[in-house]
């Protein structure tokens, strides 16, 4: 039962691999372009798992057989499925020689990982860079994390089972130390931020661009809001999460009713998916005083679209009918009632929807819209900020 099981997994991943390598090239053009969606970034991950994942269980098969060759012992059988292999190496002479047999196929990955990482000092294709980078960070992650986790509950691989159960106890700790310090070393690199700041730039090169220019203008105005709502929405763009959290963190203390506070939250819960505190964030920023127009009605649209993707239809729709009183033309709201439509098996409506903003000029392009377009919310902000002191100087001056 168990190697139909194997062997059915091995089907699937076969399938899979082959479509991956087909859609590779296919959207050969697309994933030649600098800017790259979180799709083609989720496409990157499906390569690695896929594609390199296979061939890195190959080596490891191959490394372990060439070590028990080179210690004196031989193979009696083996077996490799894509995503799994098994190896069952006879003839050491001591338990040293089996641990170090065990263990070849992770120093061979590890031996690879460390050679990929010049190659990214080269500056490869953001899509190429992408795809290398999660190759060494799943080389890594798969030899220090997932595999001594899942072989302690007796589901990994036997070269950590074989370490938890025999031996001394002092070579038991021996390998934990060892292994601890090298995942604690390996944890501070990925996390530290100037190595993910390198990253960015090449897997994110349009980002990371924008991201350096508001840091130097944010410096030279450290108290600016919009800067510093600008900055954290690029932190995000650009990968950077936790710098992004940092951020609106800061700017709730420096800045805690501003408009651009709630903007920041807001889309930060919606790349997280929570999409209910998402929803809540831009619908407080459009019943905000003096919100009115095409700002409110990209504000109403983005709490629409959140209210769709936490599963609230009716609610999404009376978001977006909302926001097209303000704004006709808001193309965020046409798409989400499409959506909408579609969801409810309308499909008619759906396409009277559409032809409608079609005969509008609308361009239908979404990209960098969902939730909200980030720039010129923020452009609408500042113009709307401007409009209300304008009045104020102007009487104050009437006064003098």
């Amino acid at each position: 039962m168990n190697e139909i099981y194997l062997w059915s997994v091995t089907g699937m991943a076969c399938l899979i691999s082959l479509n991956t390598i087909w859609r590779l090239f296919l959207d050969r053009k697309k994933l030649a372009n600098e800017d790259l969606n979180e799709a083609d970034r989720a496409f990157a991950w499906r390569a690695v798992v896929f594609i390199v994942f296979p061939l890195l269980n190959l080596l490891d098969l191959k490394a372990t057989e060439k070590a028990c060759q080179l210690l004196g012992g031989h193979v009696t059988n083996w077996a490799y499925g894509l995503l799994w292999y098994h190896i069952h190496p006879v003839g050491l002479n001591s338990h040293l020689d089996l641990s170090l047999t065990l263990f070849a196929g992770v120093v061979a990955q590890v031996a690879l990982a460390l050679l990929l990482i010049p190659a990214l000092i080269f500056r490869p294709h953001p899509f190429l860079a992408t795809v290398l980078g999660y190759t060494i960070s799943f080389i890594f992650g798969l030899n220090l994390i997932f595999d001594p986790i899942l072989s302690f509950f007796g589901m990994g691989s036997p070269r950590w089972q074989f370490i938890y159960t025999t031996g001394s106890m002092d070579s038991r700790l021996f390998v934990l130390a060892l292994h601890a310090s090298t995942l604690m070393s390996f944890c501070a690199f990925v996390l530290n931020h100037k190595v993910r700041l390198w990253f960015s730039e090449l897997t994110r090169p349009v980002a990371a661009d924008e991201l350096k220019e508001a840091l130097i203008k944010a410096k030279a105005q450290s108290d600016n809001a919009r800067l510093a709502c600008r900055l954290g929405l690029l932190y995000d763009k650009a990968g950077l999460r936790r710098r992004a959290r940092k951020q609106l963190k800061n700017l709730k203390s420096k800045h805690p009713h501003s408009l651009y506070s709630l903007l920041l939250a807001a889309v930060l819960h919606y790349r997280k998916h929570e999409y209910k505190q998402a929803l809540t964030s831009f619908a407080r920023a459009a019943e905000a005083p003096n919100v009115m127009g095409p700002l409110k009605a990209s504000l109403l649209a983005a709490a629409g679209c959140a209210a769709f993707a936490d599963g609230e239809v009716t609610k999404a729709l009376n978001y977006c009918e909302r926001a097209l009183e303000f704004d006709d033309n808001c193309l965020v709201a046409r798409m989400v009632k499409v959506d909408v439509f579609l969801h409810q098996g309308k499909k008619e409506t759906a396409a009277e929807e559409i032809l409608q903003s079609m005969r509008r000029g609308l361009s239908l392009n979404l990209e960098n819209k969902i939730p909200v377009d980030c720039e010129e919310v923020l452009d609408a902000i500042a113009c709307m900020e401007d409009t209300q002191v304008r009045p104020v100087a102007s009487a104050g001056k009437w006064r003098n």
